[in-house]
């Protein structure tokens, strides 16, 4: 784990939406910025570490006092109506438990910045941002406990700074998610305003749908931003690699047919038209997107509740049914069935 300073803890509640639909399809516009591998890092501005290895990027190495580093593009992209990243990441050569994991990170500062190292991977100490993480060190409890986890975090304003362990995410998801087993993993976020989906792995199913919308919680230059990424270790350690990555902003991209069926009944099933997922220039972005989502509800525990812990749902706060805990967090898929829906946590 990362030996920075950090705030003391909270207790912390979020929101897991769970999606059911494949949101983007390919970019197709010849703006699409895409980086194959990176034997030659043109157009990116490279951080303390982070260098070019083996045709990856190496952010941060498996090595004892160099366990921090950041890549972001050279130039701001807009983001405010929209991007689209698809990536691939590596992690091997663990030390220890191996950390503390890195981050795909929207930025707005006058030039991008890299925070504290260690379990903050990178970002924490920051203002300003939005960051998808991919955390595979969780170590605060007494005994180490091993899982990866994917989570989206914001600070609470713009100006306030983002704590990695202390702000409560958006949203995280660590049932069924792996990426720090040595393998190579992709990872595909999509953004549209008020909502962002997050894939790993699987194109088809998101892991998680989100609301956020980037011109609440962040200010931008204009809509504009710089997109990267950090990583960090501390006393443990571990190579954190990006493989390719390709990053699209404000472009057209091809959406799969059984989306467009969704959107317009009128296209038959294996259509596949190029449509704008992003707003045109001349026609204002909507506040919010509603995406297609599964209704059940989901939650993330808070910091200290976990497995040991058993959850009860109940409608009217007098009978009570225990639901389960899967790693950490649960999921209630008889939510829909009731108006109201109260939930409890007590140790077993």
């Amino acid at each position: 784990m990362g030996l920075s300073p950090r705030p003391t803890a909270h207790l912390g509640r979020w929101l897991l939406l769970l999606a059911t639909i494949w949101l983007p399809g390919t970019a197709c516009d010849a703006g699409t910025l895409t980086y194959n591998d990176f034997s030659s890092p043109a157009g990116l501005i490279l951080q303390a570490y982070a260098a070019p290895f083996e045709g990856h990027l190496r952010l941060t190495p498996a090595i004892s006092g160099r366990g921090i580093g950041g890549a972001w593009l050279e130039t701001k992209r807009p983001v405010k109506n929209g991007f689209e990243t698809t990536f691939q990441i590596q992690i091997t050569d663990k030390k220890g438990y191996g950390a503390d994991g890195l981050a795909f990170v929207v930025q707005n500062a006058p030039t991008p910045r890299l925070g504290w190292p260690g379990c903050n991977i990178g970002f924490g100490g920051l203002t300003n941002l939005l960051v998808v993480k991919f955390d595979n060190y969780h170590g605060e409890t007494p005994e180490h406990v091993a899982y990866d986890e994917v989570a989206v975090l914001a600070a609470s304003s713009p100006a306030t700074i983002l704590w990695d362990g202390v702000a409560t995410p958006i949203a995280s998801v660590t049932n069924g998610v792996a990426f720090s087993d040595g393998r190579v993993h992709t990872a595909r976020i999509v953004y549209v305003p008020g909502n962002l989906q997050m894939y790993l792995d699987d194109m088809e199913n998101p892991l998680m749908t989100v609301y956020v919308n980037l011109a609440r919680v962040m200010d931008l230059d204009e809509g504009w931003a710089w997109v990267g990424f950090t990583a960090a270790g501390g006393a443990d350690w571990q190579n954190q690699d990006l493989v390719s990555w390709s990053f699209a902003s404000d472009d057209i991209v091809t959406l799969p047919s059984r989306l467009m069926t969704q959107l317009n009944s009128g296209n038959t099933p294996g259509t596949n038209a190029a449509t704008p997922l992003f707003s045109a220039p001349s026609v204002p972005a909507p506040e919010t997107t509603p995406l297609v989502r599964d209704r059940a509800f989901g939650y993330a525990l808070p910091w200290g509740i976990g497995p040991g812990f058993q959850i009860e749902a109940s409608t009217d706060l007098i009978h009570w049914t225990t639901l389960t805990n899967a790693a950490f967090y649960f999921r209630d898929p008889d939510s829909t069935n009731y108006n109201t829906r109260f939930y409890r946590f007590f140790s077993k």
